[in-house]
């Protein structure tokens, strides 16, 4: 924290910070695969691309974050961790007006989802919404997180967006859908993932790619739905609200690419990124 390994419990903002006075600020999540930051490069390079864009200053350099991440992850035991790099706009005099940024890194333990649900898929809450400054990673979650009562009711897994008639995203993820074997993803007013553009890139040897904007009306027509993200890697989706996507089963386009996404993991490439902040 602020360029001092300490226990993440002996961690503290005053509250003054902007990230708690007015929710301002900026991180980035990444993960560990085979005990090694997974693609960290190109969550470093988004991580700055966020704090650019919302004129905070990050104190440290890439490469000095890059040495402090391998040392945390050798300060910890965990058989895979997640990375959570957090900026805030600091202690502000007046309640409005940026400090000096605070920043920290935190690793943690980390959750995938269990098998039954690449097996099974999952079912994703419909909400019209747009999140402010979507193609950043902003400490901003209220929309997702007021509705979680809500999303739990309705037995779903997440929430996907969706504004002005066209599909956007999930919460925390990036979604596409499946027709006749093509493969479609939407592109404006988005995050455009890490995860996602590997997975493009994965997809272009085997099925033709399309990155465009998505009619609610064309999801609820889909062969196959699924989500990528860090975490979620590619993940099915066979139900959104009452709608039953496809056969209600994970179609093949969605199992190949499950398979094409682990067998890069286990190889540790690093695809060329198209698309994304890196």
């Amino acid at each position: 924290m602020n360029g001092k390994i300490i226990k993440a419990k002996d961690a503290f903002l005053h509250i003054t910070d902007l990230a708690l006075l007015r929710g301002f600020g900026i991180f980035d999540f990444c993960r560990t695969q085979n005990g090694r930051p997974l693609l960290l490069d190109r969550y470093l390079t988004r991580f700055f691309n966020s704090a650019k864009y919302v004129d905070l200053g990050i104190p440290f350099s890439k490469e000095y974050i890059k040495d402090t991440i391998y040392s945390l992850l050798q300060n910890n035991s965990f058989e895979e961790s997640g990375i959570r790099m957090v900026m805030t706009g600091g202690y502000t005099e007046n309640g409005y007006t940026p400090g000096e940024p605070n920043f920290f890194i935190l690793i943690e333990k980390i959750n995938f989802p269990g098998k039954p649900l690449y097996d099974n898929g999952i079912k994703l809450f419909f909400l019209e919404h747009q999140r402010e400054l979507s193609h950043i990673k902003s400490i901003n979650y209220l929309t997702a997180i007021s509705i979680r009562n809500a999303i739990s009711k309705a037995e779903a897994y997440d929430v996907l967006y969706h504004y002005n008639g066209n599909v956007l995203e999930v919460s925390r993820s990036n979604i596409f859908i499946v027709r006749d074997r093509n493969i479609i993803t939407p592109i404006k007013n988005i995050l455009p993932g890490i995860t996602r553009s590997t997975v493009i890139n994965l997809a272009r040897d085997l099925f033709t790619v399309e990155e465009r904007e998505i009619p609610v009306q064309e999801l609820f027509q889909a062969d196959e739905v699924f989500m990528t993200g860090t975490t979620k890697r590619v993940l099915p989706v066979i139900k959104i609200d009452d709608h039953q996507i496809g056969t209600g089963r994970p179609g093949p386009v969605t199992k190949k690419l499950i398979a094409l996404y682990r067998d890069f993991e286990n190889s540790s490439t690093v695809v060329p990124s198209t698309g994304d902040q890196a």
